[in-house]
């Protein structure tokens, strides 16, 4: 993804475009895949992985505010770093005992992202 020629404001409607209607797909089949009494836990991990990814998103488009932070490599360490922060955050919830359901939130989430990278890059530099 070319950070430079996206248009931003497209971008950031087809983001919150991608997250409602993953949200609205998501209530009826959580009722089928998970547990009533666990809903909230797996909606607690699928939120801590879209906070974690929306600032991943964001600290990315730094350097359109400041050309400098590309040149030294900002955005390649933004995905290194927050590789081990995911990891961590996965680890933290496996090491603390949360049901599985929280981690396979934050893991949905996680690749719906990614998912969504893929469609909007393409998408919003047209």
């Amino acid at each position: 993804m070319d950070l430079y020629r996206i248009n931003l404001k497209k971008f950031h409607l087809l983001y919150f475009v991608y997250l409602l209607l993953s949200c609205l797909v998501s209530v009826p089949l959580l009722d089928l895949w998970v547990d009533k009494n666990l809903h909230l836990v797996f909606y607690l991990g699928a939120g801590i992985s879209s906070f974690l990814q929306i600032a991943a998103m964001e600290l990315r488009f730094l350097p359109r505010v400041s050309p400098g932070l590309g040149e030294k490599g900002f955005p390649f360490f933004t995905v290194v770093l927050f590789f081990f922060v995911n990891l961590g955050t996965i680890s933290a919830l496996a090491f603390l005992e949360f049901p599985f359901e929280s981690i396979a939130g934050f893991l949905i989430a996680y690749f719906l992202h990614l998912l969504f990278l893929v469609f909007a890059s393409y998408y919003s530099e047209k």
